[in-house]
């Protein structure tokens, strides 16, 4: 027995440690390693290292992410990546994060049984909302994130995977039934969400691994993200905090399609749900505090009604909710509503939110905000912000992958628009992200601009595939 075991189990039987009203039933807190053995038998289950809050809520509302090392790696290797990447986002005190070490030099199928048993002591024995669990792997722990993940979906709300090995998506997840490939009811809307991220210099695990595991999931339906890093080896792609804040708060925004919310919090949902569209935001506010907490589909009735309430304070406040949560399609819509609202000030929140959609490849905020941009009609004001949120979802692709690639060419078309706002607006989202921005100017005339758009325009076509071609229509 380790000195920590001790320790925890004397404080265990003298009661245990309070936390306010809470008593903690494991008295840890903080990042630590113990062995999680069999209570009977004694046998290791798992040897883990656990970031867990000092702090706990009484309710299981705190998220877990469960970390998977690369081949001849330990428990450190990923777990201490997910730990820094929620202290930047000052998300920590939100999280159990765990990794454990594999029974071999890598995960293998033999080691499910042991993770299942450990993810189950995990959520008996800290306050975890079991609509909020999700798995990040790297390397052979990115192929095992895959396979697990795929074949255990009533588990987990989200999935990320870092040069992870060939996975066939062709087997039967457990509660997999028929569903429409597009639209209400499709995987992307009812199935667990995916995160990828490769370099194309990986010598050690090909990048076609994630372009295959991404063609097959598109193809079935699944809403995923994609972040392929150009120039960037197997261990280089951990070298982009961006990138790892990004698919942390892709995670923190899920909620689990299936697993139902408790009776209290549908108790709570009834109550809340005529109230957030008639009444002020003194009352409103809290509410939608608590709408962002339980997110997902079941607040999403609630959180449309207070974008449809008549307070454009309300409006403002339910649409920052969802720069943060993911409720689903229709509250997309519904923001998609907002842009012709008579406040400008709610147009611009609206924008926002479906930035953060649009990042996250919901296909109904990228069209959206498309046309938005690319309307000579509509009010240039209106068409900057939309090309500011569009500059949110090529910050990425920029990295190599031009997976929105109909965003892109947007763009880069829009640099020879005949408004100079736009033509700034488009540029500011391009140049920062790219090796050469071929002389170009905003300000230049049409001229002397003909040049270095012709250059956009080529080095678009190489990058993201033809305007018109099957690459330019993802």
């Amino acid at each position: 027995m380790s000195i920590l075991s001790g320790i925890a189990l004397l404080l265990l039987a003298q009661g245990g440690v309070s936390k306010g009203d809470q008593e903690i039933k494991h008295p840890w807190h903080g990042d630590f390693k113990d062995d999680y053995k069999d209570p009977k038998t004694k046998e290791l289950i798992m040897h883990y290292r656990m970031w867990a809050p000092e702090k706990q809520p009484e309710q299981k509302h705190l998220g877990l992410i469960v970390c998977f090392h690369g081949m001849n790696g330990n428990e450190d290797h990923m777990t201490g990546f997910a730990i820094e990447a929620a202290k930047r986002l000052k998300l920590s005190g939100e999280y159990i994060i765990m990794g454990g070490k594999s029974k071999g030099a890598g995960w293998a199928t033999n080691d499910d049984k042991w993770l299942l048993l450990w993810i189950d002591w995990a959520m008996k024995t800290y306050p975890i909302d079991p609509r909020r669990v999700y798995i990040w792997g790297m390397s052979n722990g990115g192929w095992m994130v895959k396979r697990f993940g795929w074949e255990h979906q009533d588990l987990f709300a989200g999935i990320v995977s870092y040069c992870g090995g060939g996975v066939d998506f062709s087997g039967t997840p457990k509660g997999e039934k028929a569903a429409p490939k597009a639209g209400p009811g499709s995987p992307a809307e009812t199935k667990t969400e995916w995160y990828f991220v490769h370099g194309d210099a990986d010598k050690e695990v090909a990048v076609d691994s994630s372009r295959r595991a991404i063609k097959e999931l598109g193809e079935k339906g699944y809403r995923y993200v994609y972040r392929e890093i150009d120039g960037a080896d197997h261990g280089g792609i951990t070298k982009y905090p961006e990138v790892a804040d990004d698919a942390f708060l892709f995670l923190h925004a899920l909620r689990h399609k299936v697993v139902p919310i408790t009776k209290d919090e549908r108790t709570s949902l009834t109550s809340m749900t005529g109230k957030t569209k008639t009444e002020k935001p003194d009352v409103v506010t809290p509410m939608l505090n608590e709408l962002q907490r339980i997110g997902g589909a079941p607040a999403e009735r609630a959180v449309k009604n207070a974008l449809d309430n008549s307070d454009a304070e309300v409006k403002k406040a339910a649409i920052a909710t969802t720069e943060k949560t993911l409720y689903g399609r229709e509250v997309v819509m519904e923001l998609i509503k907002l842009l012709k609202d008579k406040a400008d000030d709610v147009k611009t929140e609206a924008y926002k939110g479906l930035a953060v959609a649009a990042n996250w490849r919901y296909m109904e905020a990228q069209e959206i905000l498309q046309q938005v941009a690319k309307k000579k009609g509509a009010a240039v004001e209106d068409r900057v912000e939309a090309i500011q949120a569009l500059g949110k979802v090529v910050k990425l692709d920029l990295l190599g992958n031009f997976e929105d690639k109909n965003v892109v060419w947007t763009l880069v078309l829009l640099l020879d628009d005949d408004e100079l706002k736009v033509r700034e607006a488009a540029f500011a989202t391009l140049k920062d992200g790219t090796k050469d921005t071929f002389g170009y100017t905003p300000d230049a005339a049409p001229a002397q601009r003909k040049t270095s758009v012709a250059s956009w325009k080529s080095w678009c076509d190489q990058k993201a595939g033809p305007l018109n071609g099957p690459a330019g229509k993802s």
